[in-house]
């Protein structure tokens, strides 16, 4: 992409949609362009992807689309565990 960015969770969207709505996937194959407004990326976004990321074309499996969706959701889930700070306790032994 040409400095356009779309957020994890228009991604996740649109994963999900290619992995499980075939009506979708036959939209989207047809003019991925219109698809991926339906899916509620902004037209002036898409407009910034390169040209051969918005021709028709044949889709990959489902599958393909489910796997990745679950990639990125755990990527998010990896990037969440990453922030928890390991805390030290010191209080060791009895201080009567």
């Amino acid at each position: 992409m040409t400095g356009q960015k779309v957020t994890k969770t228009q991604m996740l969207d649109l994963l999900g949609r290619l992995a499980n709505d075939d009506g979708f996937r036959d939209r989207f194959e047809k003019n991925p362009s219109a698809a991926l407004t339906e899916a509620g990326i902004p037209p002036n976004q898409i407009k910034g992807f390169p040209e051969d990321h918005t021709r028709p074309g044949k889709l990959a499996p489902k599958v393909d689309f489910e796997n990745a969706c679950k990639r990125l959701n755990n990527q998010v889930g990896e990037e969440c565990l990453c922030m928890i700070i390991p805390g030290l306790r010191l209080d060791f032994g009895d201080h009567n």
